[in-house]
């Protein structure tokens, strides 16, 4: 649900859904927000060894010390480590381990010299479509897995299935069709960075509270959060292999609703992961943090953002009058000192929207001017 703060209001907007305002004067440096509620984080696989896990410490490229193979983690600390392991459970590490066995060894889906601005996101019908597409090799997937689920409770001594006999047809398994689906599955081309959003989100969902669900649900959604119709095939790609490896527990929240959910609210409201000392020139990630959604965009903000491990601080960049909006830049620090036409040209391909910013108007009036 929206922060609260003595500090500022969210109320609905007419073209932005909801903003940030100002409930009084704020000082310049004023601590308006801390974000500590990270739900959804990934860090790309390329930073995996160079960026910690749990904290995202980043040390100019280097290796970090404390490197866990069976998930694919590296972590800065023991601190850390433990840190991670005790937020995602044993079903996290489960999770993570399964992926990473699969994605060891197999090559990773090229993406690279596709240039977004050629990419045409796929509209709603496409994207139930795709869903609806992958639905039947899902039912023959869990199939399988529900028969694993029997054969397991019945080494536990939780149930009558196993190595006995069924009505007189020997011991229970997978039919050949439940067995080819789960075979294509694991063959199709892996998406790692897409599966890791989606592991990442799942083993959240696993987690989180009622409240902190509601928060993330609460969220502006996007009815197209898919960059183009590859990138929705690797989603849909990456739901069927998840099916087909992750423990047990996490299977009946790995539907098509819960994971287009986590993409329509990530979309517009993720934050950037990048190294704290070089304004931010590496981009190793992203995460959503609910609580700091709430503000806007401007190209001349008056809340600066830091990030400060895992949370997100958020201060007063000046002065700031009662009623007043409070907006954050969604640039990096390079990007900022970008003319207009360029800064837009980067908003709309990475945020689907034109700014018209107070700096955006001023900066087309001196244009039209001359």
């Amino acid at each position: 649900m929206p922060p609260q703060s003595p500090h500022f209001s969210v109320l609905p907007t007419p073209t932005a859904g909801r903003a940030v305002f100002a409930r009084t004067h704020i000082p310049k440096t004023t601590l308006l927000h801390r974000a500590t509620d990270l739900s959804v984080t990934v860090i790309l696989r390329e930073y995996r060894r160079e960026v910690c896990g749990h904290c995202f410490f980043y040390n100019r490229g280097l290796n970090l010390p404390i490197r866990v193979a069976a998930t694919g983690y590296a972590f800065c600390s023991r601190e850390c480590q433990g840190a991670w392991e005790d937020g995602v459970g044993a079903t996290g590490v489960a999770a993570w381990e399964a992926v990473e066995k699969l994605v060891k060894g197999r090559s990773r889906e090229d993406s690279e010299g596709v240039e977004l601005d050629s990419l045409v996101r796929p509209g709603v019908e496409e994207v139930e479509g795709a869903w609806r597409g992958v639905e039947s090799s899902a039912v023959l997937i869990r199939g399988a897995r529900g028969v694993e689920e029997q054969q397991q409770a019945s080494h536990e001594g939780l149930g009558p299935l196993g190595d006995e006999e069924v009505g007189g047809k020997g011991p229970v398994k997978p039919t050949k069709p439940q067995r080819r689906a789960v075979a294509a599955a694991l063959q199709a081309r892996i998406s790692p960075d897409v599966m890791a959003f989606l592991v990442s989100g799942l083993v959240w969902r696993h987690a989180a509270s009622s409240e902190e669900w509601d928060a993330l649900v609460a969220l502006a959604d996007d009815a197209t959060p898919y960059h183009s119709a590859d990138d929705l095939s690797a989603f849909t790609r990456s739901y069927l292999h998840l099916l087909a490896i992750l423990p047990l527990p996490l299977l009946p929240l790995c539907t098509p609703e819960t994971l287009f959910l986590l993409s329509s609210r990530d979309s517009h409201n993720s934050f950037g992961i990048r190294s704290l000392d070089d304004e931010g020139s590496e981009f190793f990630g992203y995460g959503c943090w609910p609580s700091a959604s709430y503000f806007n965009h401007s190209c001349g903000p008056n809340v600066e953002k830091v990030r400060n491990g895992r949370v997100w601080e958020f201060r007063a960049g000046r002065d700031v009058e009662e009623g007043e909006e409070l907006s954050i830049t969604y640039l990096s620090g390079e990007e900022r000192r970008l003319g207009r036409e360029k800064r837009m040209h980067t908003l709309r391909r990475n945020w689907g929207f034109d700014c018209a910013c107070h700096r955006c108007r001023e900066e087309e009036g001196k244009t039209r001017e001359t």
